[in-house]
């Protein structure tokens, strides 16, 4: 039988594919009460993310008709002890719907900009609204909220005086669903209100995909003192992380910020040894830390140290016996024991596929070639310091990139002109060329000669396209380069790193 209209649940699934492109959402509710009812929960599970002052404005509008009368009592207040009597508070108004608890994607951040937005006019200083308007706002939104899949927040959010009779357990915030959790600390969590939200999260949510902790080095909400010590985390915070670690059923990426106290977080990994992928450190100290820990990883696939130090040439060698097949692996701006960085490649390179390293040397370029036999993609950064070294350099580099390498993305710091000793003294097999260079004439030259002596194998070429400066000649060469069948990209649009 042939049905004359579509189902509830056509409509349904048209919307969710409309569900990032808010203008026509905004049309389909006022199709009729179905098509409202039912792009509601879509247009609210992430209504933070619209850049467009004025949906900022008719959002947050939105979210003060859902205040309670503490809460509109605590705006109220606090707009009269900043001389703020331009924005009307409408208690009599009953929304349709119960805006927040449809939200799915909490960032703090975004809320954060979308009320600054709607407040623009307002004359209070940016440390006034954080310490006494925006707070009102999360407190509001959290204890509405059921449905929050991906959360992101700061914890000294807690410890404005706003918060001090938020009760996490008596409101309707439910983090059951929540598979996505980047979480800041700053040292301000001893209060009962943030340590009662972690233990709730220790608590009900225990099926995060993603796991982001960052120990900031300073409040991102408030203009104070940055603090550079976890020694001001307390015990009973670093507890309540290591047990969200732990009792997570399948966590599949990990990634910490500004950790100097690794041990007892890489203890609390190996409870995801068997669900873990990815995993990043992001200005991590390693002085005295064990890495046995990271070896029972069973199916660890992609790691990533940036901008770490301490770390020794003596503390890898238990990487010899990893248990993983490491398919990716970036090591950028580290400070540490070079051998380290050369330790780490011949213990986990036999299975990479991608490589990422910044200021590329000719041992590390040699180590990449011995220990990375399977090889895809590598990334590097050159910086050579010599210019006389220069020219010698770039031939060393090239007998050393591994011929089964079929992508190649560079960022070149001095000038291009040696590269052509690069593609002349490299092989043939290079699929993608992506470098942080002008497409120009000489580079137009340097290429087109390395696509006719490998046989036309290129097939990707990245680099800074300025379309408008092309003169004549340029234009030849390149409109040849892309008759080979060659596809042209910004540089950006494949990151080197």
């Amino acid at each position: 039988m042939t049905l004359s209209y579509l189902t509830d649940d056509c409509f349904y699934y048209i919307l969710q594919y409309l569900q990032n492109d808010n203008p026509t959402l905004y049309n389909c509710l006022l199709v009729n009460r179905f098509w409202c009812k039912t792009t509601i929960p879509i247009l609210y599970a992430n209504p933070f993310a619209v850049k467009i002052s004025t949906k900022s404005h008719l959002i947050i509008s939105t979210i003060i008709f859902c205040f309670n009368k503490a809460e509109i009592l605590q705006l109220k207040e606090q707009l009269e002890v900043n001389q703020i009597n331009n924005i009307n508070i409408d208690e009599e108004h009953k929304p349709l719907f119960e805006y927040p608890k449809y939200l799915e994607n909490y960032n703090d951040f975004e809320i954060d900009s979308a009320i600054l937005r709607y407040c623009s006019g307002l004359s209070i200083s940016y440390n006034k609204m954080c310490s006494d308007i925006i707070p009102i706002f999360h407190q509001s939104i959290l204890r509405q909220s059921r449905n929050i899949k991906k959360l992101d927040i700061s914890l000294d959010l807690f410890y404005e005086k706003s918060f001090k009779n938020f009760n996490v357990q008596n409101s309707n915030l439910n983090l059951i669903k929540l598979n996505s959790l980047s979480i800041c600390l700053n040292g301000t969590t001893n209060n009962e209100v943030g340590q009662e939200f972690l233990r709730n999260i220790a608590d009900v949510s225990l099926n995060l995909r993603q796991l982001i902790i960052n120990f900031n080095q300073g409040s991102r909400r408030l203009l104070i003192n940055p603090t550079t010590s976890n020694n001001l985390i307390d015990t009973t915070t670093w507890k309540k992380l290591y047990k969200i670690i732990q009792r997570q059923n399948k966590l599949k990426i990990f990634i910490i910020w500004n950790c100097f106290l690794l041990n007892n977080i890489l203890s609390s990994l190996e409870f995801q040894k068997h669900s873990l992928v990815h995993i990043e450190f992001h200005n991590a100290n390693f002085v005295n830390v064990n890495l046995k820990s990271l070896n029972n990883l069973n199916n660890l696939e992609c790691l990533i140290f940036e901008s770490c130090g301490g770390l020794l040439l003596n503390q890898c060698e238990i990487l010899n016996f990893a248990s993983f097949k490491l398919k990716e692996l970036s090591l950028k701006h580290n400070k540490w024991d070079g051998d380290a960085t050369l330790s780490i490649i011949k213990y986990l390179g036999e299975p990479l596929q991608k490589i990422s390293v910044e200021n590329i040397t000719i041992p590390l370029i040699e180590n990449i070639s011995l220990y990375c036999p399977n090889l895809i993609l590598l990334k590097i950064g050159i910086f050579p310091n010599n210019e006389l070294y220069e020219l010698e350099f770039y031939r060393k580099l090239a007998n050393n990139v591994p011929i089964n390498v079929s992508k190649i993305s560079c960022f070149i710091l001095k000038k291009f002109l040696n590269f052509k000793e690069f593609l002349e003294n490299c092989h043939n097999n290079f699929e993608m060329i992506n470098l942080n260079y002008n497409i120009e004439l000489e580079f137009l030259k340097i290429v087109l000669d390395y696509i006719e002596r490998s046989n036309n194998n290129l097939k990707t070429l990245g680099g800074i396209i300025l379309d408008e400066n092309f003169n004549e000649e340029e234009l030849k060469l390149l409109n040849q380069i892309k008759d080979k069948g060659i596809k042209l990209v910004e540089f950006n649009s494949i990151h080197y790193i």
